[in-house]
C-alpha cells in the first residue's frame, strides 16, 4: 500500500496530527480571527475581540505545536495557557479552539454544564492505582492515554508561564514517555476543554494517510483501508457531552507498558 494511500485509524488520539487546517479554517473562516507572524517566526491567530490567541510553532511539513491564551481585556497579562504538543491530532487540538472561539461572545455561559473528569468516566475511563502523589489520573480503557489533575495550589503567574505542572493534562503514550501531551492551566473555560476531552477519549476512526499513523502506535491502533473516498470527520460538537452520560462500548483494557 503507498504510504500516503488513506486509511482509517483508531482511536483518535493514536492517529498521528493529521490536518492543521482543522484547527486554523474555522478560526479565520467562521470566527475572524486574524493571522500575523511574530518576530520569533510562529503564527499568531488572534480574536476580533483581542481576549484570545493563537500561536502556532513549527512550519513547512514538520508537526505543529500550538499555544492558545487568553485575556481578561486586550494588552492584559494572560489570564490562562493551553497548550498542545507537536503531535497531537490536529481533531483535539480544533475541539479546543473551535468551542472557544464560538462561545468568546459570551463567555461560555450558554453552553451545557460537564466537566472533562466526568466525560472520561461516561466513557469508560478510570482512576489509575499508580498515580503520582499530588496528581489524580484517569487511565483509558485501552491503557495507552492519561488525563491527569493536578492537586493543591500554584502560583498562577508560573503556572501561566510553563514552569510548574499544569492544572489539566492530557497524556497519549505511557506517562513516563507520552508521545504528545496537551496542558490546561487553571482558568480555562471549562465548555472548549470539555469538548477537547471529548475529542481525547473518541474512539475515532478518522482518515489518515498510512504515512502518517506514528510507527510507535501501529502496534496499539486498528488501521483499515478507507474505500468511501470521504473527508476526515470534524471535531466533536459540545452538545455531545450530554450524550456522554451514557457509556460506550469500549475494548477489555489491557496491561499498560510503562
Amino acid at each position: 500500500m503507498p504510504s500516503a494511500a488513506p486509511v482509517l485509524v483508531q482511536p483518535l488520539r493514536l492517529a498521528g496530527p493529521g490536518d492543521r487546517r482543522l484547527v486554523t479554517g474555522p478560526l479565520t473562516a467562521l470566527h475572524g480571527w486574524s493571522s500575523t507572524r511574530t518576530p520569533e517566526g510562529a503564527i499568531r491567530f488572534t480574536s476580533p475581540c483581542r481576549t484570545a490567541a493563537l500561536s502556532m510553532d513549527g512550519d513547512g511539513g514538520s508537526p505543529v505545536a500550538w499555544t492558545v491564551h487568553g485575556y481578561t481585556r486586550p494588552g492584559a497579562e494572560p489570564l490562562w495557557r493551553a497548550s498542545f504538543s507537536s503531535g497531537t491530532p490536529a481533531e483535539i487540538t480544533a475541539a479546543f479552539t473551535t468551542v472557544l472561539a464560538a462561545g468568546l461572545h459570551s463567555r461560555h455561559y450558554d453552553y451545557p454544564p460537564g466537566t472533562p473528569a466526568s466525560v472520561l468516566a461516561a466513557r469508560g475511563w478510570v482512576p489509575d492505582r499508580e498515580s503520582r502523589r499530588g496528581f489524580h489520573d484517569q487511565l483509558s480503557p485501552d491503557g495507552w492515554a492519561l488525563y491527569r489533575h493536578r492537586l493543591g495550589h500554584q502560583p498562577h503567574e508560573e503556572e501561566v508561564a510553563g514552569l510548574v505542572p499544569a492544572t489539566w493534562t492530557m497524556l497519549a503514550g505511557t506517562p513516563r514517555f507520552p508521545s504528545w501531551h496537551a496542558e490546561f492551566t487553571a482558568g480555562v473555560p471549562f465548555p472548549p476543554l470539555v469538548s477537547a476531552a471529548l475529542a481525547f477519549s473518541d474512539p475515532g476512526p478518522v482518515l489518515r494517510p498510512t504515512g502518517e499513523v506514528p510507527t510507535r502506535h501501529r502496534a496499539f491502533v486498528t488501521v483499515l483501508r478507507d474505500s468511501s473516498g470521504g473527508r476526515p470527520p470534524g471535531p466533536p460538537r459540545l452538545a455531545e457531552a450530554s450524550a456522554a452520560h451514557l457509556p460506550l462500548s469500549r475494548p477489555a483494557p489491557t496491561a499498560r507498558r510503562r
